[in-house]
């Protein structure tokens, strides 16, 4: 796994999904409950750009087809689009964040 910096801490903040671009990668950020979380943008049903979703403690809704995702359980799908089953879809990737001072890094 490569450790890439994405962003300075205060660029983070609570509830608000924001995209960045690492490498070859898009990835949301957000903050939820002090910690920061960070996830593929791109839905695993049609490709639905995750940072323009919702978020409900830990559950983002994709806008396109709201399929929900756990982001703080491993990227769990827990609907599927148009209100199918969990595990209609494949699972969000969740990247693993590390905080170092005042910089954002995420191992992908």
């Amino acid at each position: 796994m490569a450790r890439e910096r994405v962003c300075s801490l205060s660029d983070v903040k609570e509830g608000e999904l924001r995209s960045f671009k690492v490498g070859e990668r898009d990835v949301v950020i957000i903050a939820i409950g002090g910690k920061i979380t960070s996830f593929d943008r791109w839905c695993t049903h049609e490709q639905g750009d995750m940072s323009e979703g919702s978020i409900e403690g830990s559950i983002v809704t994709c806008p396109l087809h709201g399929s929900k995702f756990d982001v703080a359980h491993g990227g769990k799908n827990l609907v599927g689009p148009d209100e199918e089953p969990g595990g209609t879809v494949p699972d969000i990737q969740v990247f693993p964040v590390i905080v170092e001072g005042n910089d954002v890094f995420v191992q992908l």
